[in-house]
């Protein structure tokens, strides 16, 4: 009887994060079809500004939602890391390739940048245009 109630516990957070992911994958269906392009955004501060324009061609929406995955994980992982705070970094994704833009505190602090978007799992390239002052 004690294991049929640990096993609902557990089955109900993973319910949710499949509802999750599932949802995120349905709002990607919906606004990529074959074919389509999709382009980037533009962000400011006070003193910096990061605009990345970037034309990406998907066969699928299922390619569009795995460059969404690995942005939400490199984004994640830059800020678990702090290498960011206070900065500006855009982080975009073309079939596997994370582009990271925008600005750092040091040289150190951009290479370490674009050696965390490097590990995360299903990245196939960094192209590393962080600058820093």
């Amino acid at each position: 009887m004690r294991n049929k109630g640990n096993q609902k516990r557990k089955a109900v957070p993973a319910l949710a994060i499949a509802l999750l992911i599932g949802g995120g994958l349905l709002a990607s269906t919906a606004r990529s079809e074959p074919g389509d392009t999709d382009t980037s955004y533009s962000a400011a501060s006070e003193n910096d500004s990061v605009n990345v324009k970037a034309e990406h061609h998907y066969n699928s929406p299922a390619e569009r939602a795995k460059d969404d995955l690995l942005i939400t994980e490199v984004k994640s992982a830059l800020a678990h890391d702090g290498v960011g705070d206070g900065y500006l970094i855009a982080v975009d994704c073309d079939h596997g390739k994370i582009l990271l833009s925008g600005v750092v505190k040091s040289a150190q602090d951009a290479k370490h940048a674009g050696d965390i978007a490097a590990a995360a799992e299903g990245v196939t390239g960094v192209n590393d245009k962080l600058t820093w002052h």
